[in-house]
């Protein structure tokens, strides 16, 4: 599935005060944590990257947003959805990357290939270090959904408002008649264009959109408007929902971050002036082009100035 990883993003705009005993019998537990070999080597980051960060005052935290094309349990999937979430600590500005995913990287084991390989060949372990060795980054920890989880967050915060054009609209019902025949339920179609409150379905369908517009170009851009409407929302969740939230959501995601890290994530968002989102998508079109390689389509770009744009971006 072309999923919403953004949803994923929204999670961390939660907070709990919580002590540390408390934390046995908190819903936030149901955090499915991974562990990851957080080693310089085993993530990929540079001794260039390293030592960069040691001279920086406030580096900002970087985390890896995935979303799996996975619809059935033990399935490999691709990365469908990459994103970068950055956080620059002193000011809680949140900044967000797309990389697109037919972009030609080299993946330890597999030679060049799409970067949404880099997942269902070694999982996010090798995921990271693909995003970190080929764009000089230093990405630690992951945040990942598949198919059903992102449509389970959405449900979970009620719908999400997204403007549909007409053109967009016979495609996300396609897409409703496809993952109809994987849940064995009816599709709930949408019935006219504009402005819609899409249910979790609903929404996954129309970040899957990429045959309208600019391909998929276009696509991340979708995956972040619901990322976005997504964080507005979050900004008036009273306290009593929260809770409520948490149980729902957390069970529905795979991470390598612990309850307290995620919860000191959140905190220094909320806590912050900085209400916004910067987006931006990578490779830009100036430093990457479309190309045929033994008769399968890749992205193919510039890593040298791709890895310099988005340290621009992040920075």
């Amino acid at each position: 599935m072309k999923i919403i990883s953004l949803l994923v993003a929204s999670l961390i705009l939660f907070s709990f005060t919580e002590s540390e005993a408390q934390e046995k019998r908190s819903p936030l537990n149901t955090v499915q944590s991974v562990k990851l070999n957080k080693s310089p080597e085993a993530l990929g980051i540079s001794q260039k990257r390293l030592e960069k960060n040691k001279k920086a005052t406030n580096a900002p935290i970087n985390i890896a947003l995935f979303a799996t094309d996975k619809r059935e349990e033990g399935d490999r999937a691709n990365s469908d959805v990459i994103m970068v979430l950055s956080l620059n600590q002193e000011t809680g500005k949140v900044k967000m990357a797309s990389i697109m995913r037919d972009t030609y990287v080299e993946i330890e084991g597999l030679g060049m290939d799409k970067i949404n390989a880099a997942y269902a060949t070694g999982g996010p372990q090798l995921a990271i270090k693909t995003i970190n060795k080929n764009f000089n980054l230093d990405i630690s920890d992951y945040l990942n959904v598949d198919f059903y989880s992102a449509a389970k967050i959405v449900n979970a915060l009620g719908g999400v408002n997204i403007e549909v054009n007409e053109e967009e609209l016979p495609f996300l019902n396609n897409y409703l008649e496809e993952i109809a025949i994987y849940e064995k339920k009816p599709a709930i179609k949408l019935n006219s264009s504009g402005m819609q409150k899409l249910t979790g379905n609903q929404a996954v369908a129309y970040s899957r959109i990429r045959a309208v517009g600019n391909g998929d170009y276009e696509r991340t851009e979708r995956q972040r408007k619901v990322l976005i409407a997504l964080f507005d929302k979050m900004k008036l969740a009273s306290q009593d929902l929260l809770p409520v939230l948490a149980t729902q959501i957390l069970p529905n995601l795979d991470t390598s971050m612990s309850s307290f890290s995620l919860l000191g994530f959140a905190g220094i968002i909320l806590n912050s002036q900085n209400r916004s989102i910067d987006q931006a998508r990578f490779p830009l079109e100036v430093h990457s082009k479309g190309k045929r390689i033994n008769d399968i389509w890749y992205l193919t770009t510039n890593l040298e100035a791709t890895s310099a744009a988005i340290e621009q971006f992040i920075d």
